[in-house]
């Protein structure tokens, strides 16, 4: 059996004669960018063969991308603990990927997506995975030298375009910027930028179905990217099993505290100290609501009072000091 190191000097990376002919029966997440910036003309002669498809073998940049692609996804896998799905149809990608997470059943051997509803529309996906917060999300690698907001306006159409072929929300950019990884950064989909892709994408098909050359037209900007949110670690400190107050470490052993931590961390404490009353709390509130009778308007007991409101809502006084 060749080893990868042979199997290298054979397998080309780059878009085999299928994926280039396959490129010209449907719109790809390539001609994305070029469709909202109007520029339909240069989709319709690189789809009707007027104009070569560019030619990436030579550009280091495309090419580093490229090779590194496995590595991305599969560290980008191991640094956030979320399962990542590897899409390739290059057969060198494809054992970088298994050699380095052991994970085949995570490896699919295809990577063309065609759209269920606009089936015009096709992207080559590298990878699905799921934001931090469990959104589903295609995921596209890059190796990228600086993650600038205008990385993100740049991948934007390509992202959403792809995010509408595999029918998600999400999309996201692993990066790879210099010699460092970087978290992921996922964008939930405009949906009136998308609108606005998917009618573009439908009129510039509709101009090389019809074999007529399409006009410039104005540019459609991508949105703002969202904010990208932080995860602070606010770790060590010591908690008095009294009061349950958090005081911060006084060693260089942990990162700086934000100055907002110390106050965060005391509140946090006692969430976590009264968590389980405020449920019983809340469950017992639950049952007298269900047990009080309709035709009893108030029910006191000492200085509590559980009385019906004019509307139907039950509302609880309690005694100075219990709230």
């Amino acid at each position: 059996m060749a080893s990868t190191s042979d199997r290298a000097m054979t397998i080309q990376l780059g878009l085999t004669s299928d994926q280039l002919a396959e490129r010209r029966l449907r719109l790809h997440a390539g001609d994305a960018a070029a469709i909202m910036a109007g520029d339909y003309r240069k989709v319709y002669r690189r789809i009707k063969g007027i104009d070569p498809e560019d030619d990436l073998s030579d550009e280091f940049r495309v090419q580093l991308g490229s090779y590194t692609e496995p590595f991305n996804l599969a560290w980008t896998m191991r640094k956030t603990g979320r399962q990542v799905e590897y899409f390739s149809a290059n057969e060198l990608l494809s054992d970088i990927w298994c050699d380095l997470t052991g994970r085949p059943d995570l490896f699919h051997a295809t990577e063309l997506v065609v759209s269920s509803q606009y089936s015009w529309m096709a992207c080559n996906l590298d990878g699905m995975t799921t934001t931090p917060q469990g959104h589903r999300a295609v995921i596209d690698a890059k190796h990228v030298g600086r993650s600038t907001e205008a990385e993100i306006l740049r991948y934007t159409p390509a992202g959403v375009w792809q995010a509408t072929c595999a029918g998600t929300d999400w999309w996201g950019l692993s990066m790879i910027v210099g010699n460092k990884w970087e978290e992921p950064i996922f964008q939930e989909v405009d949906e009136i930028y998308q609108a606005t892709l998917i009618a573009r994408s439908r009129e510039c098909w509709g101009y090389i179905e019809r074999n007529e050359e399409p006009p410039e037209l104005a540019s459609v900007l991508p949105p703002k990217p969202q904010a990208r949110l932080r995860t602070v670690v606010i770790e060590g400190g010591d908690v008095d099993p009294d009061t349950g107050i958090w005081t911060p470490p006084h060693d260089d052993r942990h990162q700086p505290w934000p100055n907002w931590g110390s106050d965060f961390a005391r509140s946090l404490a006692t969430v976590i100290r009264t968590e389980a009353a405020h449920t019983a709390n809340n469950i017992a509130r639950a049952a007298i609501k269900e047990l009080l009778p309709e035709d009893v308007g108030e029910v006191r007991r000492g200085d509590t009072v559980v009385k019906r409101d004019k509307a139907g809502a039950i509302r609880f006084t309690l005694p100075k000091g219990d709230e």
